[in-house]
C-alpha cells in the first residue's frame, strides 16, 4: 500500500513539473476553465459551465467552453486585449489579458434578478461524479424519496455502497456498515460539519430526519485530508435544505401499521436577497408493544424524540456565514413486553431498558472571497453537549460528552493549479460511568494540513495531501493521502486512492454487545488509536443502450488493512467480552459493481452486486468477523408516468450468509448455528404528486422475513448466556405506511 501511494505521489509531482515547463512556452493560443460559484451555507462549490460565450472585445474572434468548461481561443495579435465571458443566468465579466498569460481560470458570479425563472426537472436517483478526484456518490433529493426515508438510518436501503444494520435487539439502534467494516470507520458529517462521532454514534443516523436533507453524498475510501484524520473507508457528508431556496413552509406527516408516527415541519424566510433563516423541526413516537415472535420482548422499541434545528444565512458580494443551534430529546424503552418503566430499574423482576438522551449543539460558518481567482478563506467551528442516561437489565451506564471543533482553509487557485492547506483544533472530554467504574477520558488534537490539486487537462486530475495532528493521548498522527482520476474520454473514468487513517476509539458506543449482553468486560491492556491504510480502484463508463437509452458501470476494489485495531472478542468465554489491541493480521476486502439505466422513458433500473472478505485475529487466530455478510445484491426499479404524476419504487436486496459468533461453549439450547441463512428483503412504495403537494403509501420488507429468536437466551435474561447483540437480519417484519408532503 505504501508503494502504490509513493507511485501515486511521484506521478502527480511528474504532471506537476511537466506543466511548470510548459507555462514558459510561448502559444498563439489562451486556454483555461470557466466555472459558476455555487454558495452553500458558506462553503463554495464551482460548477463548470457548459456552452459559455467567450470573445476577444470588438473583434469577431470568439468560441465556447466544452461539456467541462473548458475553452481554446486563438489571440488576435501579441498586444493585450479584454476577453469578455458571458453564461445565461451569470454575471458577465471581462478581463484584460496580458501577451504573455496562456491559461486563464473564471469564476462567474450567480446572476441577481427581481424577475423569477422556473425550471422543471427530474433529477436522477443517484450520481456518480466523474470529474471529482475522490470517489463520490450522490443520493439526490429524489431518490431519498424513493423510500419512506423517515432518518438517516433508512436512507442507504437502494444503495449498494452502505448498509445498515440493527444494532442489537433491546434497544433498536441502527448503524452503518461501508467497504464491509463497522460505520465508526466511516466519517460522518453535516455540511462538512463532524458532529455525528463520540457518545452519539448509536443512534446518530436517527437523528437526521429525511424530510430535512437535502442529498447524502458517499465517498468512498479515504477523504480529503482537509476535514480531518478519521476517514478510514470512507466519507459521508450530508446536506440539509437551504433557507434561500426553500419554499417558506414544508409539511411531512407519516405513519405506519406498528403505531410509529413521524411529523416534520419546516419553516423559511428570506428577509432581504443577503439574509435568510429556516426552522427545522421533527417529532416521532411510537407507544405501542409489539411481540410478533413471543419472546415477551418488544419487537420495536417505544420512543419519543424531538428535533429542533434553526439557522441563520447571510450572503454578501464578498463574505458568507451562517450560524445554528440544534438540540435533541429522545426518550427509547425496550425490554419485556410487562415491563413497567414507572417502577425503579430493579423491583418488577423482569428485564427493561432505558435511555434518556439529550444533545446541544451550535456552530459557525463564515467565507471570505479573497480575489478574482476564486481564492477563499473558510472557518468552521461546531460544538456540542451530548448526554445519556440508560440502563440495560441490571447494567447501568451513563455518559456526559462535550466537545468543540475548528478547521480553518485557506483555497488558493494557481493556473492549473489549486492549493488548499489549514489549521484544525479538536477538543474532547468524555465522562462514563459503567456499572461501578468510571471511563473518564479528555482529548486535545490540534492539527495542521495541506492539500494540492493538479489538473494540467481535460483527462487527468490529482490530489495530494499530508496533515499532521497531535494527540494529546496517543501522540503523533502523520495522515498521508492521495487520489488520482483519469478520464481517457469524456465518458471514462479510472480512479487510485490511497492513504491512511486514525481513530480513537470508543469502547462502549462502539460496542453495543458490552450492554446488551450479560457478559463482564476485560480490558487485557490499555488501549490504543485504531490505525489503517486503505486503498481502492474504481472505473466508471457512461455508455448508450439501445434506443439511445444512457446507462452507468461502475466496478470498485477497495483493501483496508489495519496496522492497530482494538479486537472485540466474545468467542473466548461464555462470561467475558474481552478487548485488547490487534496482535496479528486485520484487514477487508471489498469488490462492488453497479449497472444502472433508463431502458425506457420514465423506468429507471440499477442492479449491483457486493463482495466482502473481512477477517481479524482473534487470540492468534484469523478468523472472519461476525454478522457480516459475505455478498449483497441489489436491485432497484422506478418508473414514473410520462407526467410525472405517479411514481412506482421497488427495491430488492440480497443478503448472503454471515458467520455467527462462536457459542458452542454454551448450554445446547443456547447454542446458535455456524452460519445465518441467506433471505431476500423487498421494499415498494407508490407515490402521488400534485402541483404542490403529494401523497405516498408503501410497504418494508414485503416478503415479511425475520430473524427467528435476535435474543439469546430471552426466557431467561438474567443468566450469563443473555445476548440481544447477535443480529443478522431483521426483527420485525411486514410494515406497511403512509405519508403526505407539502411543499
Amino acid at each position: 500500500m505504501k508503494n502504490l501511494f509513493i507511485c501515486i505521489i511521484l506521478f502527480a509531482g511528474t504532471c506537476i513539473a511537466s506543466e511548470s515547463e510548459h507555462d514558459h512556452q510561448p502559444h498563439d493560443h489562451l486556454h483555461g476553465n470557466v466555472y459558476g460559484l455555487e454558495i452553500h451555507d458558506a462553503h463554495m462549490d464551482t460548477l463548470p459551465l457548459a456552452a459559455a460565450n467567450i470573445y476577444w472585445r470588438d473583434t469577431t474572434l470568439g468560441t465556447t467552453t466544452d461539456t467541462k468548461g473548458h475553452f481554446h481561443i486563438a489571440r488576435p495579435d501579441d498586444k493585450g486585449r479584454f476577453l469578455v465571458f458571458n453564461y445565461v443566468g451569470y454575471e458577465n465579466d471581462t478581463l484584460f489579458v496580458k501577451p504573455h498569460d496562456d491559461h486563464l481560470v473564471v469564476y462567474l458570479k450567480t446572476l441577481r434578478s427581481t424577475k423569477e425563472v422556473h425550471v422543471s426537472a427530474e433529477k436522477p436517483h443517484t450520481m456518480h461524479h466523474m470529474d471529482v478526484a475522490v470517489n463520490t456518490e450522490s443520493i439526490t433529493s429524489n431518490g431519498l424519496t424513493q423510500l419512506a426515508c423517515c432518518s438517516l438510518a433508512e436512507s442507504f436501503e437502494n444503495t449498494n455502497s452502505v448498509d445498515v444494520e440493527q444494532s442489537d435487539a433491546v434497544s433498536g439502534a441502527r448503524r452503518i456498515k461501508m467497504l464491509g467494516l463497522a460505520g465508526f470507520y466511516t466519517q460522518m458529517m453535516i455540511e462538512k460539519k463532524p458532529v455525528m462521532r463520540g457518545l452519539v454514534n448509536p443512534y446518530s443516523l436517527e437523528y437526521v430526519p429525511g424530510f430535512w436533507m437535502e442529498s447524502v453524498n458517499i465517498s468512498k475510501g479515504t477523504a480529503s485530508v482537509a476535514t480531518g484524520y478519521e476517514s478510514i473507508t470512507g466519507q459521508i457528508n450530508v446536506e440539509l435544505k437551504k433557507s434561500e431556496n426553500s419554499k417558506p413552509i414544508a409539511v411531512n406527516g407519516y405513519t405506519n401499521s406498528m403505531g410509529k408516527t413521524d411529523v416534520a415541519v419546516l419553516g423559511a424566510y428570506q428577509f432581504n436577497p443577503k439574509l435568510s433563516t429556516m426552522l427545522l423541526t421533527f417529532g416521532t413516537t411510537l407507544q405501542k408493544r409489539w411481540d410478533m415472535n413471543d419472546d415477551t420482548f418488544i419487537d420495536m422499541p417505544l420512543l419519543r424524540q424531538f428535533n429542533l434545528m434553526n439557522r441563520w444565512k447571510y450572503s454578501g458580494d464578498k463574505i458568507r456565514g451562517q450560524i445554528g443551534v440544534k438540540l435533541i430529546h429522545d426518550d427509547r424503552q425496550g425490554g419485556q413486553m410487562d415491563f413497567d418503566f414507572d417502577q425503579s430499574q430493579r423491583s418488577t423482576g423482569l428485564y427493561g431498558s432505558e435511555s434518556k438522551i439529550r444533545r446541544y449543539e451550535v456552530y459557525a460558518k463564515s467565507g471570505m472571497i479573497l480575489d478574482d481567482q476564486g481564492s477563499s478563506l473558510g472557518l468552521i467551528i461546531s460544538a456540542f453537549r451530548h448526554s445519556m442516561d440508560s440502563f440495560w437489565g441490571l447494567k447501568t451506564y451513563s455518559g456526559d460528552e462535550s466537545s468543540m471543533h475548528a478547521n480553518l482553509t485557506f483555497n488558493k487557485n494557481l493556473s492549473v493549479h489549486t492549493l488548499s492547506a489549514g489549521l484544525s483544533y479538536l477538543y474532547d472530554d468524555r465522562k462514563e460511568h459503567y456499572l461501578t467504574k468510571e471511563y473518564d477520558t479528555s482529548e486535545r488534537v490540534p492539527g495542521v494540513f495541506g492539500e494540492v490539486t493538479v489538473k494540467p487537462n481535460d483527462h487527468f486530475t490529482a490530489m495530494a495531501g499530508l496533515r499532521y495532528d497531535r494527540h494529546s493521548r496517543f501522540g503523533d498522527f502523520i495522515t498521508p493521502r492521495a487520489h488520482l482520476n483519469y478520464r481517457p474520454d469524456d465518458k471514462t473514468s479510472i480512479r487510485l486512492s490511497a492513504g491512511t487513517g486514525y481513530r480513537n476509539p470508543h469502547v462502549f458506543m462502539d460496542n453495543p454487545a458490552i450492554l446488551a449482553s450479560s457478559k463482564e468486560l476485560v480490558f487485557q491492556e490499555d488501549i490504543d488509536a485504531e490505525r489503517a491504510w486503505n486503498t481502492g480502484l474504481q472505473f466508471t463508463r457512461d455508455f448508450v443502450m439501445g434506443n439511445d437509452r444512457p446507462a452507468t458501470l461502475v466496478f470498485d476494489v477497495y483493501r483496508t488493512e489495519f496496522q492497530n485495531q482494538v479486537v472485540v472478542d466474545m468467542e473466548q468465554s461464555t462470561r467475558h467480552v474481552f478487548l485488547y489491541n490487534l496482535d496479528g493480521q486485520s484487514y477487508s476486502n471489498a469488490v462492488q459493481a453497479e449497472l444502472s439505466s433508463t431502458l425506457f422513458p420514465g423506468f429507471d433500473i440499477t442492479a449491483a452486486g457486493r463482495y466482502n472478505d473481512v477477517k481479524t485475529t482473534y487470540s492468534g487466530e484469523l478468523k472472519s468477523i461476525p454478522l457480516n455478510s459475505t455478498y449483497k445484491g441489489l436491485l432497484v426499479l422506478s418508473y414514473s408516468t410520462p407526467n410525472n404524476s405517479w411514481q412506482v419504487d421497488l427495491t430488492t436486496q440480497f443478503n448472503g450468509q454471515t458467520r455467527l459468533p462462536n457459542t458452542r461453549m454454551n448450554p445446547i439450547e443456547y447454542q446458535l448455528d455456524e452460519y445465518s441463512p441467506r433471505y431476500m428483503l423487498m421494499f415498494a412504495q407508490l407515490k402521488r404528486k400534485f402541483a404542490k403537494w403529494e401523497i405516498y403509501a408503501g410497504i418494508e420488507n414485503l416478503t415479511d422475513y425475520r430473524q427467528k429468536n435476535p435474543i439469546l437466551a430471552w426466557d431467561d435474561p438474567f443468566s450469563p448466556y443473555f445476548d440481544s447483540s447477535n443480529v443478522w437480519g431483521p426483527t420485525f417484519g411486514r410494515r406497511f405506511y403512509i405519508g403526505f408532503r407539502v411543499n
